[in-house]
């Protein structure tokens, strides 16, 4: 083999890894995309929620001037360990505290003094840009979509995939007092835990928002949504195929039966959002610190650290061209996975990707490449196998009994 084809097979296996390394630390990072959003969202919902539920208790007009300065005090505090306000900003919020306080002075009482909420304050007042929820990486929709031979398989990867058993009462429950707890966790191990009181207030939240929920799904008009689903499942699982037209119809309403398990798990999944909502009312400028919330965990969780890790993974060893063969190999097979999950076989539907695919797609390409890789000793032209392979040289040369040994039991 030539030196220049030595150096492309080089430059392919840092490709592959580079490819492999991006898209796990990418997935990864998304994980971390709501830093910004709950940074400026949040805390001044939060804020702006307690000052309401305070003038709402008919306070004196000294206690109302000083909850309005403390108010406007708070949400100051909260950006200027983030993004500081201008002082255009920080007038305007104050002139919106001063327009409250005329109010209580002229007999307005109640609710009445605050005819604005978060909203208004965060996009009109400081004018500050609506942050968009970044996306978190999820394995979930690719399992749901896979089709052909191993769509059972894949798709059992996730345990109660189809929702029936989380569409229960009983189910909504467990999720909500769970959901209380990776909460608490959460800020004690940033070392700012609740107190009892903030506890108790939460634990409060958490059973008035659960007994909504319960009622929710309880209620006649869920249950018989849920009857129709379950029946439709039914059929999908009893569907036989003897025509085209017949794998046709299965496809669609195998996605019809996700979109409707979709909706019905969203009405359990909003009361955990609420909650993540209602600490945000309860915890101090101080607690808020400790960054947002994790989202609530679903059944793929460990499938998706199952791939971050082994995508970054493979792309560092093959960058640095280290264990190369078994990188490769590695690589070649997780590949393999993706082709398998969802084919470009004829009959199948196809997924949603740019390009028109059949039998030969993006992934099976690069998993041939992979084994090219694993193939050549690309990890010692360039690479730190070179430095392996001179070590394990060294010690056949000084111990070669040993490496009969390592050779036999091997």
């Amino acid at each position: 083999m030539n030196r220049g084809s030595k150096w492309m097979l080089v430059a392919l296996r840092i490709a592959i890894g580079w490819h492999f390394l991006y898209e796990g630390v990418y997935k990864i990072d998304s994980d971390r995309g709501t830093a910004q959003y709950a940074a400026a969202r949040y805390p001044l919902q939060a804020a702006t929620g307690r000052l309401h539920n305070d003038l709402t208790k008919n306070l004196p007009l000294p206690e109302v001037s000083a909850r309005v300065d403390a108010w406007n005090d708070e949400i100051v505090k909260v950006f200027k360990a983030r993004q500081p306000l201008s002082e255009d900003q920080k007038a305007k919020l104050t002139d919106l505290g001063d327009k409250i306080k005329l109010a209580a002075a002229t007999g307005v009482q109640g609710a009445d003094l605050m005819q604005f909420d978060w909203t208004l304050v965060h996009e009109e007042v400081l004018k500050l840009a609506t942050e968009q929820e970044g996306e978190r990486f999820s394995s979930l929709p690719f399992l749901q979509a896979s089709a052909g031979p191993f769509r059972s398989l894949f798709r059992g990867l996730v345990p109660d995939m189809d929702g029936l058993e989380r569409l229960t009462a009983a189910s909504l429950k467990q999720r909500m007092d769970d959901r209380y707890g990776e909460i608490l966790s959460h800020f004690s191990d940033a070392g700012k835990p609740f107190t009892p009181e903030q506890q108790k207030r939460l634990a409060a939240a958490r059973d008035t928002v659960k007994t909504a929920a319960v009622e929710t799904v309880s209620a006649p008009w869920f249950q018989t949504r849920l009857a129709d689903y379950r029946v439709l499942r039914q059929r999908v699982a009893e569907t036989e195929l003897h025509a085209p037209f017949t794998r046709e119809r299965l496809d669609a309403d195998r996605k019809k039966l996700d979109v409707i398990a979709g909706e019905l798990l969203s009405y359990l999944n909003e009361p955990l959002s609420e909650l993540a909502v209602q600490t945000q009312t309860i915890a101090t400028v101080e607690q808020l610190g400790a960054g947002p919330l994790p989202r609530p965990g679903d059944g793929a969780a460990w499938v998706d650290r199952a791939i971050k890790t082994s995508l970054t993974v493979i792309g560092i060893l093959l960058m640095l061209g280290l264990f190369t063969p078994v990188a490769a190999c590695a690589a070649a097979a997780q590949l393999a996975v993706f082709y398998l999950a969802s084919p470009p076989w004829p009959g199948l539907p196809a997924m949603s990707v740019a390009g028109h695919y059949l039998f030969v797609d993006r992934n099976l390409i690069e998993a041939f490449a992979a084994l090219v890789i694993a193939t050549t000793a690309t990890g010692r032209w360039a690479g730190l196998d070179f430095y392996l392979a001179r070590a394990f040289r060294a010690v056949k040369t000084q111990h070669p009994e040993a490496v009969m040994v390592t050779r036999s039991l091997s």
